[in-house]
């Protein structure tokens, strides 16, 4: 919630790709570095920044809206919301 606003910002400014995607490898980064911890501290200091790159989903939505027109933009939104929520719990449901 605190880095948002700042992805938003750089998602207008260098544009939405670039940021998607590196937020994305960052993810993918402070995921494998919290499998590789070897104590606690690290552990908390890798999901803090796991957390800094998540931000980066917040352009998600515009480009979804960018990339549909107005006779099916409604269903795009929909179906991204649904994904979203179902991929969470089975995420959560397959560990």
């Amino acid at each position: 919630m605190l880095t948002v606003m700042y992805w938003g910002i750089l998602s207008d400014r260098i544009g939405r790709r670039p940021v998607l995607l590196f937020g994305l490898l960052g993810d993918l980064l402070t995921f494998v570095l919290f499998g590789l911890s070897k104590s606690f501290g690290w552990a908390v200091v890798v999901r803090c920044l796991n957390g800094f790159f998540t931000g980066s989903a917040v352009v998600i939505r515009p480009i979804a809206a960018e990339i549909s027109d107005d006779t099916n933009r409604a269903r795009v939104i929909a179906t991204l919301s649904f994904v979203w929520h179902l991929g969470s719990m089975l995420g959560g449901a397959i560990g």
